[in-house]
């Protein structure tokens, strides 16, 4: 009896710790998200929008970009550059707490070399050797979020600077 005494007091103790771990980085989380949340009330109306295109970003890297038909069944193509959208998502994030020229002009030259590869793939048949496929939202929205963080960057930088 003595040893299942034991093990049922090391469990409680177990229990115990995991609670309070969960609740300590409970309380780093809610205190990184008002800050998180304080920061987007200091910015302006443009760098808001930059933070808010974030997630049709994140809808431009999940979503498939084409389909094509085969064996009567429809098989999805995922974005070959999602990776890099993510890549642009943080550098956007990042530059909200930046200020100036090279701020606008490093935001515009990464979504517009985005723009180009992502325009330039299914047009040299990169995009899948399948034929015929046919381009879903997902390639769309690989267009669009490109084009409103240069519109916001450039919006940012010639409107709304101090």
């Amino acid at each position: 009896m003595k040893l299942l005494a034991e093990i049922v007091d090391i469990l409680v103790f177990a229990i115990v710790k995991i609670k309070e771990i969960v609740r300590a980085l409970a309380a780093i989380l809610m205190e990184l998200l008002d800050r998180g949340y304080r920061k987007f009330m200091e910015i302006d109306i443009s760098e808001k929008l930059i933070v808010v295109t974030t997630i049709p970003a994140f809808l431009a890297v999940v979503l498939s970009v084409a389909q094509y038909y085969i064996f009567e069944s429809y098989f999805y193509i995922n974005n070959p550059l999602a990776v890099y959208m993510i890549g642009i998502v943080l550098v956007m994030l990042a530059s909200v707490f930046f200020n100036g020229g090279v701020k606008c002009a490093v935001r515009v030259l990464v979504n517009g070399y985005y723009l180009g590869w992502i325009i330039y793939l299914p047009l040299a048949g990169e995009l899948t050797k399948a034929n015929p496929y046919s381009l879903r939202v997902g390639y769309y929205m690989n267009i669009a979020v490109p084009i409103l963080y240069i519109v916001a960057s450039l919006y940012s930088y010639f409107f709304a600077r101090e």
